[in-house]
């Protein structure tokens, strides 16, 4: 399954405070599985792909940062596997 995870650093975070962010991905890392994590060019967050067929191995790192980010995790689906269900409810 593949996993699509757009997070957003929580306002206002202090120096010290993004600091202990940074040493705790330091220390953790991604989850396992990533294949991709882009930051935003604001700074403001980033993207994370991960491919896993256990969602709960992405959601125990997750807990790591949650403190100072916000989370928002979509299951993707490929094209291919998608277009015969949305023509097949069409018609």
């Amino acid at each position: 399954m593949i996993l699509v995870t757009t997070y957003r650093i929580k306002p206002f975070l202090s120096k010290a405070e993004t600091k202990e962010l940074l040493g705790a991905f330091a220390e953790v890392g991604n989850a396992p599985g990533t294949t991709a994590h882009y930051v935003f060019a604001d700074g403001g967050g980033g993207v994370v792909v991960a491919e896993s067929d256990d969602p709960m191995e992405g959601y125990r790192n997750l807990l790591n940062y949650s403190q100072w980010i916000s989370f928002d995790t979509k299951v993707m689906l490929k094209v291919d596997d998608a277009v015969p269900m949305i023509m097949e409810s069409l018609s």
